[in-house]
């Protein structure tokens, strides 16, 4: 029973942002538990050195080379999940970072933010929406953040981002159970990715202070995160929609 409710079999999961990081993390547990994979990044190099090395063990992987800002990003991602399988599980990854000061926060930087972060998760999400609808089963799993919740330190439009990832998700539940789909959140805290790490361990001053801020004390991996993609995507969760999941250390707590 307890292998069923953790079983990916015969799913298909669409990934963006899959060739590093958080993204990577995921779309590896899903594989590791049956899910065949369409990953979506516009890492040429790193998207190609994670298919392969997917696939050499044993998974089942399409990728996409694409920008999820682009203007065609919904058509090509329907396309190419169409041909990759029956999608039941949708993993937005894709993300940008800009830290600036409240003062120096520019609007050409909040785009940037907004086209990535939230556009990004929308345009796909809506791609792929039908899909599911017409399987009456799916899982969508958006990426947000500590910003999704609390105030980031230089970090405001990233925040204001992350929240409206967040509240998207949870409007898309409300709707979408009907339709048998569920969408919930992950809420990374201080993951050490190839986009967080210089900021995590820039100055040691910030390092100390961030780390002891973490119940944990320690920040994360992209793989502490694996567990919970896993859960959000197979049937253990099917009861469980529009949360924000906070995988924190504990952050949250203090």
């Amino acid at each position: 029973m307890s292998e069923s409710l953790f079983s990916l079999q015969g799913s298909v999961a669409v990934v963006t942002g899959g060739a590093r990081g958080i993204g990577k993390a995921a779309a590896r547990a899903l594989a590791q538990h049956g899910a065949g994979l369409l990953l979506v990044d516009r890492l040429e190099a790193e998207l190609a050195s994670t298919a392969a090395e997917l696939a050499e063990a044993g998974a089942a992987v399409d990728t996409l080379l694409a920008d999820v800002t682009a203007d065609d990003i919904g058509e090509r991602v329907r396309a190419a999940a169409t041909a990759a399988g029956p999608v039941t599980v949708v993993v937005n990854a894709a993300g940008v970072m800009v830290r600036s000061a409240i003062t120096e926060l520019t609007v050409t930087e909040l785009d940037t933010l907004w086209r990535v972060n939230v556009r990004g998760t929308v345009e796909v999400t809506q791609a792929l929406l039908p899909q599911l609808i017409e399987r009456g089963y799916g899982k969508i799993i958006n990426v947000g953040s500590l910003g999704s919740v609390r105030g980031l330190e230089r970090r405001t439009g990233y925040a204001t981002t992350k929240g409206a990832v967040a509240q998207y998700t949870i409007s898309l539940a409300s709707e979408a159970g009907a339709y048998g789909i569920r969408a919930n959140v992950v809420a990374p805290g201080y993951v050490a990715t190839d986009m967080a790490s210089p900021w995590i361990y820039g100055d040691a001053d910030r390092t100390e202070r961030l780390r002891a801020r973490i119940p944990l004390g320690q920040f994360a991996t992209p793989a502490d995160l694996a567990g919970t993609f896993v859960f959000l995507a197979a049937p253990a969760s099917d009861y469980v929609t529009g949360q924000i999941l906070l995988v924190d250390g504990g952050w949250t707590t203090t």
